[in-house]
């Protein structure tokens, strides 16, 4: 082989960065090797970036900025509404068409945050021996036992009545590629709550544009980062990894690999069995064209679902390889010329005719709130991101999900967290599992 590093990284998203930033503090020779030719930057808003990764790499004095903070849930539609964090003006809120949800609101909330902080030690206890259920009764673990077996259609349908708002809480459910009536997708809800943004639990913020991938690339240190440079295979030998081959016909050694791809890909280029889901989600950017008269929405995670069949409805035609013709959304303004779509269940796989399809439907769908949007537009670009959802996922310590059967080689990217979302904690602990060797 023509040239020898400590660790090689595969993906410069933010898991990636991650990654290679922590491997070279810990002082080895690390590549980061990107088929792209830059860092691509984050198509939604933050509410999982992990506060160790913001904390040790010294992101915000590296010029990561938060331009809105803790946003409310907003329901787009015929019946418009806003929730934030305050249960009293939730209540109220909600009054206006419910009464049973207006008092139901408050006791759902503290049940799903009470929730969320006893499972935060499930999900990110780093030793493999831990168990995160000790210290719990027999009756919290019944009933840990009724919610992961119990899908989010039938829990929420239980205490609500308004048919937007259950489509709207419906949305977090289905992330990942969850089915809203199948076990684990409750599950889902919950680890959304036990997110934290700046210390509060639940919360979603927006940075600032450029910004998290700026703060990380010069929290890189010594470590090497290649652009344009296609990993074709994970090169192996008696069950562990010794380096990668290159689309150029180069290869690299290397006894610890890091790939943020998912778990399917990454075995596939390792030459193991790896199946790939059939679902996904489109991650859509709207550019505005420059001096367009932008919109001041206040800043919130807006929801446009019109009814929880909607989900049902995307969920069977995405595994049918179909679109459904109305799509669940979540949409949020980035910055002023920019807005974040993200549609979902769609097929994992998406034809160019279906891509056009899909960004017309956001467009679409967004006018009725944003009027005059299609010519103010001046770019679409649309992404899609691999679901992977299992309930397995939901309930494997950290590093059942970040080690691979191949000895050195560990997951980084959304594939390695209970559910995808920019985080980088997985990225994080695959380093120091590296660094452990």
């Amino acid at each position: 082989m023509s040239e020898r590093a400590a660790a090689i990284v595969i993906g410069a998203g933010i898991g990636g960065l991650v990654a290679s930033a922590y491997l070279a503090r810990g002082g080895l020779h690390t590549l980061l090797l990107d088929a792209r030719a830059a860092p691509r930057e984050p198509a939604e808003a933050l509410f999982a970036l992990d506060a160790q990764v913001i904390s040790e790499l010294r992101l915000l004095s590296r010029g990561l900025s938060l331009t809105a903070h803790d946003l409310p849930l907003s329901v787009d539609g015929e019946t418009s509404f806003t929730l934030g964090r305050d249960l009293h003006a939730a209540s109220v809120m909600l009054a206006k068409f419910s009464d049973a949800d207006a008092l139901a609101w408050p006791l759902y909330r503290r049940t799903l945050l009470s929730e969320a902080r006893k499972l935060r030690r499930w999900w990110w206890t780093m030793p493999e021996e831990a168990q995160p259920d000790v210290g719990w009764s027999a009756e919290a673990r019944a009933a840990f036992h009724r919610l992961r077996l119990t899908g989010a259609d039938a829990y929420l349908g239980a205490r609500f009545e308004t048919p937007a708002l259950l489509a709207a809480l419906l949305w977090d459910a289905s992330a990942g590629g969850f089915s809203i009536s199948e076990p684990g997708s409750m599950l889902s809800l919950v680890w959304r709550t036990a997110q934290e943004m700046e210390g509060r639990q639940a919360a979603t913020s927006i940075a600032r544009p450029g910004s998290l991938v700026s703060a990380l690339k010069a929290a890189q240190g010594m470590a090497q980062f290649r652009p344009k440079t296609q990993v074709s295979r994970i090169l192996t030998r008696a069950g562990g990894v010794t380096g990668v081959a290159l689309a150029n016909g180069s290869e690299i050694e290397a006894d610890q690999v890091i790939s943020t791809l998912s778990r399917a890909r990454t075995l596939k280029l390792a030459g193991l069995p790896g199946r790939e889901s059939r679902i996904g989600e489109a991650q859509i950017l709207l550019r505005l064209a420059p001096g367009a008269k932008a919109w001041e929405p206040p800043p919130a995670r807006h929801i446009i679902a019109a009814r929880p069949d909607a989900h049902v409805d995307a969920h069977e035609a995405a595994r049918a390889g179909r679109i459904a013709s109305t799509l669940p959304m979540e949409w949020v303004m980035l910055a002023p010329d920019l807005i974040a779509v993200t549609a979902r269940p769609v097929p994992a796989k998406v034809s160019s005719e279906s891509r056009a399809r899909l960004a017309a439907q956001a467009v679409v769908a967004l006018s009725r709130v944003l009027p005059g949007l299609t010519e103010k537009l001046s770019a679409v670009e649309i992404r899609l991101r691999p679901g992977r959802a299992r309930l397995d996922d939901l309930l494997e310590p950290p590093r059942a999900r970040i080690l691979t059967p191949v000895k050195g080689l560990f997951l980084a990217g959304e594939g390695a967290e209970p559910l995808p979302a920019i985080s980088g904690r997985a990225a994080r602990m695959a380093a120091r599992l590296v660094l452990a060797h």
